[in-house]
């Protein structure tokens, strides 16, 4: 006999609206990764390679962590300011704190 399971959905006409929503909530933190620590080393990289970026005008792809989620821009840094530790690239403000890999192009 070919059984296939339905999950929760089969219970959730028995649920409680309180209790689907936990559910889903539940199900989307499930998801979520944690922000990775820099070492001193993988920060002064970083740096070195923003300078470079910076003094040669070039463009750069930078992988960044928003949002519990690891996210790619490609493009030129526009403006760095350091008093608020932030760069500027194609209109997206990131702070230094978020950056996590930078690759000149």
């Amino acid at each position: 006999m070919n059984f296939k399971d339905r999950g929760n959905k089969k219970w959730t006409a028995m649920m409680l609206i309180e209790h689907r929503d936990r559910l889903k909530e539940i199900k989307q933190h499930e998801e979520d990764i944690k922000k990775p620590i820099l070492d001193d080393q993988e920060k002064a990289a970083i740096n070195s390679k923003l300078q470079q970026a910076l003094q040669n005008d070039s463009e750069v792809k930078i992988k960044y962590y928003e949002e519990k989620r690891f996210k790619t821009i490609t493009g030129e840094i526009k403006k760095v300011d350091i008093r608020k530790k932030e760069i500027f690239i194609n209109e997206k403000k990131i702070k230094f704190e978020n950056l996590l890999e930078i690759e000149l192009k």
